[in-house]
Parts: structure tokens; C-alpha cells; sequence
């Protein structure tokens, strides 16, 4: 018992030691702690925006700073870099040190704070790093000028209305992160900047390979993703009682709101429409090409054949499809005829031209064994890994 004593006596006073008495006294006490740690919390958590230092922190990071530009030109190199080698990590690590927040979060509120001045400085910084990381993708497309064309950089040259519903929620997500004292603007900013900054480079890129018709399609997601971002951080903005207004305007709330967003309102609403008939468009090809590969690997899956891939080229005046098929007997010219009659045409009506690629296969076994024909579903298995 001494030595326990002594143990107890010897013990690092770093470490302290908290003991729960049985007491029932003690428990209320307890209790009550617990209850003003609640009620601490509470208050912490509904703090009061401070309207003034949020208008300070969002005018701040709208100017064409030197920080501004040097981050987000790193930003575009990495970005860059990521989109040739197809890295869709490198690409999101790059938005870690972009700052095309600042700008956007500058119009929204210059609009509904209806200040002019605000609203023309942010629009050119919003411009400069516009132009900065569109010169940046071009650069890197020249210097790397014999690289192909990743599925990264092709994927942002195909806008639709889901793109127009995350920036929208990026948008929110950045506004409502700026004005609330618990939550990191930085972090959000991430989200914020991938909307912009990969399909910028991406489009700087294209450019400096001719592709014009796909950068045009990559600036498109450029610039649907900016209108929607300032339109929802305009709203959370406005919501949460940033606004300048009249006494008229106060009673009109969300008339005084749609005015000073109009033009924003125009062209999300063209933006939606495009986007939408993008994304049908879309759905309707995938559709198409699966059920089409589907019919057409039960015409030539037989025989010990594989079909390999199937790849549909768009032409002027039709489309073709090219058949990669694996196997010990080529089709005849009559069968690949028959099985082009039986596909439906394609989008808008086109006709189809179907072109077999055949590539024999070689069977090596160490013993005479009888010819096994695969079927139909072991040729499809083989065919899908």
C-alpha cells in the first residue's frame, strides 16, 4: 500500500487525473457544466455575420494583386501539366493554390451592393486571370505540341446542365463558406477553382492545336460555370443581408433582386436550355452506341470470334462504325452487308457504314485437343475484360 502511495506521490503533475465522484451534489454540478458548455457552443455557432469584415475580406480578394497572379499562373502550370499526363489528382491539387474565387465573390457582391466601382475592378482582375491561365495553356500546348489529346482535356469540351448544376452548388458552397466565421473559404475555393481553372488551361491548350470547334467547347464550360457561380453567390449574399436598397426596394425585395441579376438571370437561362439539349443529346448517342454494339456482338460473337472494341466515327454525310474483331473465320463481305441493313440509322437520320476489322488468332496448346467453339456468352465475357 506504501509503495502504491508512493507510485501516486511520484506521478507526472503533466498528466493530471480527473476523478468522478459518486456524489450525488457532485453530479448536478456536473450537469449544470455540461448545460453551460451547450449554451457556449450554441452562441458560438450563431454568432452574428459581421457584414462589415466580409465586405473588407471579398473586395481585398478581388484585386489584381501580385499574389493574384503569380498563384494562379502556378496553379495553371500544375493544372497544365496534370491535363497532358491525364492525372486527375495533379489536375485537383493544382486548385490548391488557385484564387479565382476573389473576382467572382467581387461581382456578386458589387452587384447586389450596387457599386460600380467594385464591380469594375473585379471584372478585371476577373479578365487578367482569364487571359493569364488561357496564355499558360497555350504555352504548354506548344511546347508540348506532339502529345495527344488526354481524356482529361477532351472531357471539359463537353458542357451540360449537370456542369451547370455543380456550379451552381459551388457557387453557394463559396459564399456561404466566406461569410460564415467556422468555415474555411479556402477549402471551398478548392471546389470553386476546378470549375475554372482546368477547362481554361484545357481551352489555351486546344487552341494551340487548331481545335477550335473544342476550345469553343471548353470556354462554353468557362463560361457557364462563372455565370453560375456569381448568380449563387449572389443569392447566398443577398439572403444573409448584404444588400444596399432603397426604401421602395426593401418592400420589393425579390423584384430589387432579379433587377440587379437580370442579366445574369438572361443568360443562365440560354445557358440552361443549350446545356440541357446538350446533355439529351448525349444520353441519346450513349444510348445508341450501346444498344448498337449490344446487336452487334450477337451477329458476330459466334465461331470462336471476339469482338474487340467497336468505335463510332461521325462523317459529313453518314457514320461508321468500325468493328475490332478477334477470331479463327473472318466474316464474309454478304454477312457484314446483312448486318449493316439491320442497324438503325443514326442521330439525325444519318445513315450507317459498318467496317469489319478482322485479326486472326493464333490457338496454341501443348496436345492435340478437338476444336472448341466458343459460345456466344463466353465470346461476349472475353469481349468485356
Amino acid at each position: 500500500m506504501a509503495q502504491n502511495d508512493e507510485n501516486i506521490g511520484n506521478k507526472d503533475d503533466s498528466d493530471p487525473t480527473i476523478i468522478i465522484s459518486d456524489n450525488p451534489e457532485q453530479d448536478k454540478y456536473e450537469l449544470l457544466k455540461e448545460k453551460l458548455r451547450y449554451k457556449q457552443a450554441k452562441r458560438e455557432n450563431n454568432k452574428k455575420i459581421d457584414h462589415k469584415q466580409v465586405r473588407l475580406n471579398i473586395q481585398a480578394n478581388a484585386l489584381p494583386s501580385k499574389t493574384f497572379f503569380i498563384m494562379n499562373t502556378l496553379a495553371g502550370v500544375i493544372a497544365g501539366y496534370g491535363l497532358l499526363a491525364n492525372s486527375p489528382a495533379v489536375v485537383i491539387g493544382a486548385m490548391l493554390v488557385a484564387m479565382m474565387t476573389g473576382p467572382i465573390s467581387g461581382i456578386a457582391l458589387a452587384l447586389i451592393d450596387n457599386r460600380m466601382i467594385l464591380l469594375g475592378t473585379s471584372l478585371k482582375t476577373l479578365l487578367g486571370g482569364i487571359g493569364l491561365l488561357a496564355a499558360v495553356g497555350i504555352l504548354l500546348g506548344v511546347i508540348h505540341y506532339n502529345m495527344p489529346m488526354s481524356e482529361e482535356i477532351l472531357a471539359r469540351t463537353r458542357p451540360n446542365s449537370m456542369d451547370l448544376m455543380i456550379a451552381l452548388a459551388g457557387g453557394a458552397a463559396g459564399a456561404f463558406a466566406s461569410i460564415s466565421a467556422r468555415l474555411s473559404v479556402a477549402v471551398v475555393g478548392v471546389a470553386v477553382a476546378t470549375a475554372l481553372v482546368p477547362p481554361l488551361v484545357a481551352m489555351g491548350i486546344l487552341l494551340a492545336h487548331f481545335e477550335w470547334k473544342l476550345a469553343l467547347g471548353a470556354f462554353i464550360l468557362v463560361f457557364t460555370n462563372m455565370v453560375a457561380i456569381q448568380f449563387s453567390s449572389s443569392l447566398v449574399l443577398w439572403i444573409a443581408g448584404f444588400r444596399r436598397v432603397t426604401d421602395e426596394e426593401v418592400e420589393k425585395s425579390a423584384i430589387a433582386f432579379i433587377k440587379r441579376n437580370f442579366v445574369s438571370l438572361i443568360m443562365l437561362s440560354f445557358l440552361a436550355v443549350y446545356l440541357t439539349l446538350n446533355l439529351l443529346g448525349t444520353v441519346e448517342k450513349q444510348h445508341y452506341q450501346a444498344s448498337t454494339t449490344k446487336h452487334l456482338k450477337v451477329l458476330f460473337s459466334k465461331q470462336n470470334n471476339v469482338i474487340d472494341q467497336v468505335q463510332y466515327i461521325p462523317y459529313n454525310n453518314f457514320i461508321l462504325i468500325r468493328v475490332m474483331l478477334q477470331g479463327d473465320i473472318a466474316p464474309s463481305k454478304q454477312e457484314v452487308l446483312a448486318a449493316q441493313k439491320s442497324l438503325s440509322p443514326g442521330r439525325n437520320g444519318l445513315p450507317v457504314k459498318l467496317q469489319v476489322r478482322f485479326a486472326p488468332v493464333t490457338i496454341i496448346q501443348p496436345e492435340l485437343l478437338e476444336n472448341l467453339s466458343l459460345t456466344s456468352n463466353e465470346a461476349n465475357s472475353l469481349a468485356q475484360q
